[in-house]
């Protein structure tokens, strides 16, 4: 190294001076050693240098999040990998000063909801519950503020959506073995413990994989048998919310004209191949499911009746603050009448009501002022993106807004405001409508350039 750069960062070359005669000397005493040695080093090398990295490994592992209750489910691996993202973001932040902190009016909104979350859990009853459940948000929180600061142009959100999708395409590869061969349940639930979660995870996922098979040329039969793979195990857990969700992106993309006809003939052709195979293959099984579904349906819906109510009357009581984060469960039960499905603890099965109940009036606005703000985000990037001719612009912002169309619909039916798809979309939103602004402005300023450049050449005369 060269004398230069020694003085630039003397810091660093001591530490790497340090590091390495350590490794020498652990190496020379255990030689097995050597190898966890070189992992271990190079896992602190990535999390110096390499915050983005270690972001994507957080976005893997969301959708794996309850098989990963280590070493316990307050503080899990999930939480374990987040904290270590903070830690390297704010590594390079003390290592390089220059270093733009994004703060886009949204992040303000996310901000305010946790601090109201937090007020809501003070003015509370604490219970150990509660403190989990904030932990959650913070950690939502946390994983919205590193995606806007750690992904900064197009090409890294496209990255980020494959890796994303890779893993709740692995996702359904295992629930669908767990069906099939191990016969673990009558429905498909996967890495999730219920499979209208899981239905709820790869529903948001399917938009995204349509969109990786016509961007992704290259890699465009495997993002082909992730979208079937994904469809299959979605229908096999036999949501209904998930469907609703779906077939509301079906409508928006034909009425808006969004989504191509051909793209949404070949999505309901791959579906119906992936239920006719399965029907095929596995007629016995299926028919169990399906019999086993219809018979609790009619108690399903009236279960989520009587949550419904039941949390809009615990509102009406707290309207301001709310009963308190992860209260529900407990608060509902005296208020839950002519329920056909007991249960111990039950959940809310609608975002929204939870998020009223739980957290008062002003968490639920703040809210569904994130939700406006992130379509509004996408629409406004949409149009950019025509006006400037951006094809792979227009298709990016296309399959997030549909997306989230599936997320806020069948949120309406399941508690999924603590889950990956709504955080991990508003922050692809602001990244890709930051990238979108920088690219308009390149764009005038080049168009500028170019037309003073050809000025000499139409205002000079002709020989």
């Amino acid at each position: 190294m060269s004398v230069a750069a020694l003085r630039r960062d003397p810091i660093a070359t001591v530490g790497a001076i340090g590091l390495g005669s350590a490794v020498g000397l652990i190496v020379a005493r255990v030689p097995v050693g050597a190898i966890f040695l070189v992992l271990a080093t190079v896992g602190i090398v990535i999390v110096i240098t390499r915050p983005d990295l270690v972001l994507l490994a957080m976005i893997v592992a969301l959708p794996w999040e309850n098989k990963l209750h280590y070493p316990s489910a307050t503080l899990s691996t999930v939480k374990g990998i987040g904290l270590v993202v903070m830690l390297s973001y704010l590594l390079r932040l003390a290592g390089n000063r220059r270093t733009k902190i994004h703060l886009p009016p949204l992040l303000g909104v996310v901000a305010a909801l946790n601090i109201w979350v937090s007020v809501s859990l003070i003015a509370s009853p604490i219970a150990p519950e509660g403190l989990q459940k904030l932990l959650r948000w913070a950690l939502f929180f946390a994983f919205f503020f590193l995606l806007i600061q750690l992904i900064d142009s197009r090409r890294e959100i496209q990255r980020a959506l494959r890796w994303f999708t890779a893993s709740v395409a692995a996702a359904a590869i295992y629930a669908l073995w767990l069906f099939v061969v191990s016969h673990s349940g009558y429905r498909v639930a996967g890495p999730l413990e219920d499979p209208n979660d899981f239905a709820y995870l790869l529903a948001c996922a399917l938009p995204i994989a349509g969109y990786l098979i016509g961007a992704d040329r290259r890699l465009r039969p495997v993002w082909g048998a992730a979208f079937l793979l994904i469809a299959a195990a979605m229908l096999a857990t036999f949501s209904r919310g998930a469907l609703v969700g779906i077939g509301v992106v079906v409508v928006w993309g034909i009425v808006t004209r969004r989504i191509p006809m051909w793209v949404v003939v070949s999505g309901l052709a791959t579906t119906l191949v992936a239920a006719a195979l399965a029907f095929t293959l596995w007629t016995p099984l299926l028919n169990t499911a399906l019999h086993e579904k219809n018979h609790v349906a009619q108690s399903n819906t009236e279960s989520r009746e009587a949550f419904w109510a039941a949390a809009l009357t615990l509102a009406e009581r707290q309207p301001l603050m709310g009963i308190g984060p992860a209260a529900f469960p407990e608060d509902a039960v005296p208020l839950i009448r002519n329920n056909p499905i007991p249960l111990a603890h039950p959940v809310t099965h609608n975002s929204y009501l939870e998020i009223l109940a739980e957290n008062g009036v002003p968490a639920l606005s703040l809210f569904l002022a994130y939700l406006v703000m992130v379509w509004f985000l996408l629409r406004r990037t949409h149009g950019e993106a025509a006006g400037e001719d951006d094809v792979d612009g227009r298709r990016l912002a296309t399959a997030l807004q549909g997306s989230l169309i599936v997320a806020v619909i069948s949120g309406t039916f399941l508690s999924e405001e603590l889950t990956s798809p709504f955080w991990l979309l508003g922050g692809l939103a602001v990244v890709l409508a930051r990238d979108s602004v920088r690219r308009t402005a390149h764009s005038r300023s080049y168009g500028q350039s170019g037309a003073m450049d050809l000025l000499p050449e139409l205002v000079s005369p002709r020989a």
